[in-house]
C-alpha cells in the first residue's frame, strides 16, 4: 500500500505539550496551563465550514479502492435514509482518499450487546464509536486489547487531527500512546434536568420548573403531574435507556439543594467504579458504588420509583429516554449535555423541552472518552481509516451528512442554522451533532443562533480542568476483575439505579462486587495515579 510522507514535528510537539511521568511542575499547574495552550493553538480553520480544497494536504491515493466498516449508535430508530447518506459520503470520499465507506447503525440500547458480539467474533470493524460504559466502552476495550494503538497512524496520516484538537487529544492516551480520539466539541458539560414544556405550560409550572434549585421542587412537579387529569398517564420519569435515572456522568446528586451536588473524577473509568474528588488533596481513589454519595442517589431514586414517577420499564427498556419523550410516554429524564443543550433535546424529542441545569462537570479525562473514536485491532484498513477520520475532523460537507443528513432532502439551512424542512419534521436521516469528529464546523440545529458554535468554542476555551486531567489508568493487569465486575454491573445496576431494588439487593450488590475483586481495581487505580502525581512532583 502506498504512503505519503508527512512531516513528524507537529506530533512530537504536541506529545512533549502533552506531558508524561517526566514532566516538571504539579497536575494543577499543567491543567490550569492547558487553557492558555488551548487558546494559543485555537485557530479559525477550528470553526465553521471548510473547503474541498481544504483537505488536500492530506489527499492519499491508494494503490486499490480501499473499503472500510464504521459503526456507530443511533439515539432512536435506525435511520431509514442511511443508504443515501452513505452514498453522498462516498461521491467524497472514493474521489479524494480513494475509499468507500460502509455504515452500520445499531439503536443505542442494543450497541454495546452488538459490539460485544463483533469483537468476540473477531469480525472485521475499522472504525466505531464507544459507549460512556459497558462493554463498548473505551476503558473496557482498550483493557481487553480489542483497540489499536493509533499513535503511528495520527503521526503519518492525523496531522490534521491534531493540529485541530491541541490538548483534549492527551485524554484518550495510555502510556503515553493514543487509542482513540475523542469528539471535538465543547466538552465542558453539566448535569442536566429536561421535562416537556407544553405540559409545564398547561400545569402553570414553567416559571417554577425554569427557576427550581432543590429536588423537592423537582417533586412537587412530578407530583401535580400525576395528579393532573390531562398528563397523568405520563411517566414522571423516564432513564436513558441503559437502567440509569440519576447518575449520568460525574455529579453525586446526593443532596436535595442543587448547589449542594457535589462532583467527582472517573478518571476515564467508563464503568464509574472510580471516583475521585478533584478539589481534595489527598488523593484518594474510592469505589463509586460503596460510597455514602452512591447509597443517597439510590436511597432518593427507590423512594420515586415507590411513589409511582418512575416508568415502570426503565430497567429493562432499550429504548431512549428521548424516544419516550417524543412516543409520549415520560415527562422528563436526566441527562448530560453541553451548552445549547435546550435547541438539541427539543429537536431530538420533536417538541419544546425545557432544560434545567444542576450542575457544572470540569473537563475531565472522562469527558474525552465519554463518546470515542476507535480503530478496533480488527480493522483492515487502518490506513485508510484514519484518512477517513480526517475527513470527519476537518471537512464540513461529512459532518454535516453524518449529523443531518442530505441538504435539501433531510433538512435545510436557514439563517445559518439546519432545520426540518416545511411538512417534514420526521426525515430520512436525522441524527445528532455531538458524536462525529468536529462539532465545531457542523451546522447547529435549529433555535441554537448561528453564533452557538463560536459562542459554545469561547466557553470550551475558559473552561476548569480537573487536576487529574491526562491521567489515563492501564487496566490490562485487571481485566478478569474488570470482566467479573461488569457482569455484576449488568446484573444489579438497571434495577438499583431505576429504583426497582430493595435494601437486600442493595448490599446483595456490594458484597458480589466486593466478590468479583473490585478493589483490585480501585487498587490498581490508586498505584498508577500516585506514580502520575510523582512524576510531576520529582
Amino acid at each position: 500500500m502506498k504512503k505519503f510522507a508527512m512531516a513528524a514535528i507537529m506530533l512530537a510537539m504536541i506529545l512533549s505539550a502533552c506531558g508524561n511521568t517526566e514532566n516538571s511542575g504539579s497536575p494543577v499547574q499543567t491543567t490550569q496551563a492547558l487553557q492558555e495552550q488551548s487558546k494559543a493553538q485555537a485557530t479559525d480553520e477550528s470553526l465553521g465550514e471548510t473547503t474541498p480544497e481544504a483537505t488536500d494536504g492530506y489527499n492519499i491515493t491508494w494503490e486499490d479502492m480501499e473499503d472500510i466498516h464504521m459503526l456507530y449508535p443511533s439515539m432512536g430508530p435506525v435511520p431509514s435514509g442511511l443508504q443515501a447518506v452513505e452514498d453522498a459520503i462516498n461521491e467524497i470520499t472514493e474521489a479524494q482518499i480513494n475509499t468507500h465507506v460502509n455504515i452500520d447503525i445499531y439503536e443505542i440500547g442494543s450497541y454495546d450487546q452488538q459490539v460485544g458480539l463483533m469483537m468476540s467474533s473477531g469480525e472485521n470493524v475499522d472504525l466505531m464509536l464507544t459507549l460512556p460504559s459497558g462493554s463498548a466502552g473505551f476503558s473496557s476495550m482498550q483493557a481487553q486489547g480489542q483497540l489499536m494503538d493509533m499513535t503511528q497512524l495520527l503521526e503519518e496520516y492525523g496531522q490534521p487531527i491534531m493540529g485541530t484538537m491541541g490538548e483534549l487529544i492527551k485524554g484518550t492516551m495510555i502510556n503515553g500512546r493514543s487509542y482513540g480520539l475523542c469528539g471535538y466539541r465543547n466538552v465542558v458539560s453539566g448535569e442536566y434536568i429536561i421535562m416537556r414544556t407544553d405540559v409545564l405550560e398547561d400545569l402553570g409550572l414553567l416559571d417554577k420548573a425554569r427557576n427550581m434549585t432543590s429536588f423537592t421542587e423537582y417533586e412537587e412537579i412530578l407530583a401535580q403531574v400525576k395528579a393532573s387529569e390531562k398528563w397523568s398517564y405520563l411517566a414522571g420519569i423516564v432513564g436513558s435507556g441503559h437502567g440509569n435515572i440519576m447518575l449520568q456522568q460525574a455529579a453525586f446528586c446526593s443532596e436535595d439543594q442543587f448547589k449542594g451536588i457535589s462532583l467527582f473524577d472517573n478518571l476515564g473509568d467508563t464503568y464509574k467504579v472510580i471516583c475521585i474528588d478533584p478539589q481534595k488533596s489527598d488523593d484518594a481513589v474510592r469505589m463509586t458504588y460503596s460510597t455514602d454519595e452512591y447509597k443517597k442517589i439510590y436511597e432518593r431514586v427507590k423512594k420515586w420509583y415507590d411513589q409511582g414517577y418512575i416508568y415502570k420499564d426503565s430497567a429493562t427498556t432499550l429504548e431512549s429516554g428521548t424516544d419516550l419523550i417524543k412516543s409520549n410516554v415520560g415527562f422528563s429524564m436526566f441527562c448530560d449535555g453541553e451548552y445549547g443543550i435546550e435547541a438539541i433535546k427539543s429537536a431530538d424529542c420533536d417538541m419544546p423541552m425545557t432544560c434545567v441545569k444542576l450542575k457544572d462537570y470540569p473537563i475531565t479525562t472522562g469527558s474525552c472518552t465519554k463518546f470515542t473514536w476507535v480503530i478496533p485491532a480488527t480493522s483492515k484498513a487502518p490506513e485508510a481509516t484514519m484518512a477517513f477520520l480526517n475527513m470527519m475532523y476537518t471537512d464540513n460537507r461529512i459532518a454535516n451528512l453524518l449529523a443531518w443528513g442530505i441538504e435539501g432532502v433531510d433538512y435545510k439551512v436557514v439563517n445559518g442554522e439546519a432545520c426540518f424542512i416545511d411538512g417534514n419534521t420526521a426525515p430520512a436521516y436525522h441524527t445528532n451533532d455531538f458524536m462525529y469528529g468536529n462539532q465545531f464546523i457542523t451546522l447547529p440545529w435549529e433555535g441554537s443562533g448561528e453564533n452557538m458554535r463560536q459562542e459554545s468554542y469561547e466557553i470550551m476555551q475558559n473552561a476548569t480542568y480537573s487536576k487529574y486531567m491526562g491521567f489515563s489508568c492501564d487496566t490490562s493487569a485487571v481485566t478478569g476483575e474488570i470482566a467479573a465486575v461488569s457482569n455484576c454491573l449488568n446484573e444489579y445496576r438497571p434495577q438499583i439505579e431505576t429504583g426497582m431494588a430493595s435494601e437486600t439487593v442493595y448490599d446483595d450488590f456490594l458484597s458480589k462486587l466486593q466478590a468479583s475483586g473490585v478493589d483490585k481495581i480501585v487498587d490498581c487505580y490508586q498505584q498508577q495515579l500516585n506514580t502520575w502525581i510523582e512524576g510531576y512532583t520529582n
